[in-house]
């Protein structure tokens, strides 16, 4: 990484800016006094929870000082224009979460490209959408371009199976990826194959390949007996708001225009890959396409304006950090528009259904399961989506189900090896079963 314009504001940054032993010693000390420092209080305070083990605290704090110490928060709303975020870019894809393949006891993982060629460049009709509508349409004609050149861009994207699959699956039993590669290729294995699309969280900044998700595709797909795919969407800074959404939508339809029927679909999504699930839905309801079977939300963050006031009550609690609308690296400001100082139209816009789902008309969902963390941030907007969602579908009871697990943070089933996150990937595929059916 050089340092891209010299008119750009210095910033102060905690972590490796290149791949030399400096930068990465940098990066062991920043992550060892942390670790040194939760052990110590550990053992000296004993745990902040009873069923909190030191294992969990360990992560949890590391999670929340890489969260509110890796970027300077402090820096000035005024100075946002200022900020080469190109370079930050760079900054957050090298200090990104750790990513490598899945070991054979858990799952196996494998990645094809998606070609968004001419079929794939429709034009989005959601007028009631408006700015966005536009935005959405900007990126359609962009990728139409690109296309008519003859160099068409591509979208990667996850087949995760688990390693139980075999063994819940009767069309998959005493198979594996080494003896059938189909398993891994983009191909219904059976014209009803029932799979999952999940789009993965990590506030549309980080998250792709991430061996943290890889593990939540792996236990989902083991305890519903279905292959995982997750499309690796452009992120933020570098592409902000409404690229992920736009290569969300264009992916489903690419998966579908394999031969999944979309009836044969779980949609689920955790945190930010939530709120593109929901998103996602919304505009093939309007558009008129076929809708998934379900929709699995583990603590989706739906509010991008952030209202709840469990985003105060619940600081000290949960990993995330609580963090000003002021602050340039806010993490809806990093994928809404990242270097426009935070105004109040740059508010109002965040109410998009499309930005934020809360504000969008939640009736006519597939059966919905949602899980959270009791100690979350985004606790009270999750409780606000939820009972939204049950009142626009009282017609149906039961549609929309909730889990709160108690004393968790957000994203809890990261930390898979909690009693709660087996729980809740075991509730995820009683759902996926009772879905279908079966």
């Amino acid at each position: 990484m050089e340092y891209a314009e010299k008119s750009f504001v210095p910033l102060a940054l905690r972590l490796r800016t290149d791949n030399s032993v400096l930068g990465r010693l940098k990066n062991i000390a920043f992550v060892s006094s942390g670790t040194i420092g939760t052990i110590a209080k550990y053992y000296w305070h004993g745990p902040d929870e009873k069923t909190w083990g030191l294992r969990f605290h360990i992560l949890k704090n590391i999670l929340h000082q890489y969260l509110s110490e890796s970027l300077p928060h402090s820096t000035p709303n005024e100075l946002s224009a200022q900020i080469d975020f190109s370079y930050i870019s760079d900054y957050i894809e090298l200090n990104n979460l750790p990513s490598r393949p899945l070991s054979p006891s858990v799952g196996w993982n494998s990645e094809f490209n998606i070609v968004v060629d001419e079929s794939a460049c429709a034009a989005y009709s959601l007028e009631k959408y408006g700015l966005s509508c536009t935005k959405l349409n900007r990126l359609v004609a962009e990728d139409r371009v690109l296309a008519q050149q003859g160099k068409p861009r591509t979208i990667s994207c996850q087949v995760v199976v688990g390693a139980q699959m075999a063994q819940c699956s009767k069309c998959l039993s005493s198979v594996h990826p080494h003896s059938s590669p189909e398993l891994l290729m983009p191909q219904p294995l059976e014209p009803s194959e029932r799979i999952i699309i999940h789009f993965h969280g990590g506030a549309y900044c980080v998250g792709e390949r991430s061996l943290t998700h890889l593990y939540i595709y792996a236990n989902t797909s083991s305890r519903a007996g279905l292959r995982v795919f997750s499309p690796n969407y452009r992120l933020a800074p570098r592409h902000c708001f409404p690229s992920h959404l736009h290569d969300c939508v264009v992916s489903y339809l690419h998966i579908v225009s394999c031969g999944f029927r979309p009836e044969n679909i779980i949609l689920a999504g955790d945190s930010a890959g939530g709120a593109l699930a929901v998103e996602l839905l919304m505009i093939l309801k309007e558009m008129s396409l076929p809708k998934p079977a379900g929709l699995v939300l583990i603590s989706p963050w739906v509010d991008s304006t952030c209202a709840g006031k469990s985003w105060t009550t619940n600081q000290g609690l949960d990993y995330l950090p609580g963090l000003s609308f002021e602050d340039p690296f806010h993490p809806t400001r990093l994928f809404y528009a990242a270097g426009t100082p935070f105004s109040k139209s740059m508010h109002e816009e965040l109410k998009c259904p499309l930005v934020s789902p809360i504000f969008g008309d939640l009736s006519d969902m597939p059966p919905m399961l949602i899980q959270m963390g009791e100690y979350e941030l985004l606790s009270d907007d999750i409780h606000a989506f939820a009972a939204k969602a049950k009142q626009q579908n009282s017609h149906n009871p039961g549609a929309v189900q909730v889990e709160v697990y108690s004393k968790m943070p957000h994203v809890f089933v990261i930390f898979d090896f909690m009693d709660e996150a087996q729980q809740a990937f075991a509730s995820f595929g009683r759902f996926v079963r009772a879905v279908f059916g079966n």
